[in-house]
């Protein structure tokens, strides 16, 4: 059975809020330079009709660094190959612990998409884990448009179950606030936990 798609008038009100201090906000970036990077028509929680009428970009952050990890090194550049992940060295070395800021607020409230507040809405963690993003983009427009008071969605990481995935709207008002690169201990650390070989 596929996920519902959101009707106007039927899912407003069954949006629960999850409040995540902007501190905690974290993504690992080869390009810091550039962030916060917004993103629009390709990713889970993208704009779908990214160029029309009240547009938004869509900035992806985890809930830690190992999060993160999954999320981005491995699920981007990661092969499972002789009981490994296989990971090239650049996106290791290249890559920096992103922190953000928000110049209006310390806390961001976010429309929860876990749990019993997905339940709620009458969908299940396919949303968060469907290779197919239509019915997920149709519902980070729809939750957009709902409220203002929406800055993006919370949902349960694809790649590490046991954590979360920020979609942050770009109305927000999110800011870099330091990159500081990988240090080789974390590597070292990150790439023994989730059974990373360098190559």
């Amino acid at each position: 059975m596929s996920l519902r798609l959101p009707e106007p008038g039927f899912f407003e009100d069954l949006l629960r809020p999850a409040r995540i201090e902007v501190a905690s906000l974290v993504r690992l970036s080869r390009h810091p330079a550039t962030e916060p990077y917004w993103s629009a028509g390709v990713h889970r929680f993208d704009d779908p009709d990214f160029g029309g009428v009240g547009a938004f970009g869509t900035c992806y952050t985890a809930s830690s660094i190992e999060v993160a990890f999954a999320e981005s090194v491995i699920h981007e550049s990661g092969r499972f190959a002789g009981g490994t992940y296989e990971v090239p060295a650049t996106e290791l070395t290249e890559r920096s612990v992103v922190r953000f800021i928000c110049e209006r607020r310390k806390t961001l409230v976010l429309a929860d998409l876990t749990g019993a507040a997905l339940k709620a809405l009458g969908l299940n963690n396919d949303i968060s884990a469907s290779a197919d993003y239509t019915t997920s983009q149709a519902w980070a427009r729809a939750i957009h448009d709902a409220n203002p008071r929406w800055d993006g969605i919370r949902y349960v990481s694809r790649q590490m179950n046991k954590g979360f995935v920020y979609a942050v709207f770009e109305r927000a008002g999110l800011h870099m606030l330091r990159a500081e690169e990988l240090k080789a201990r974390q590597v070292d650390d990150l790439c023994d936990r989730f059974n990373v070989t360098v190559v």
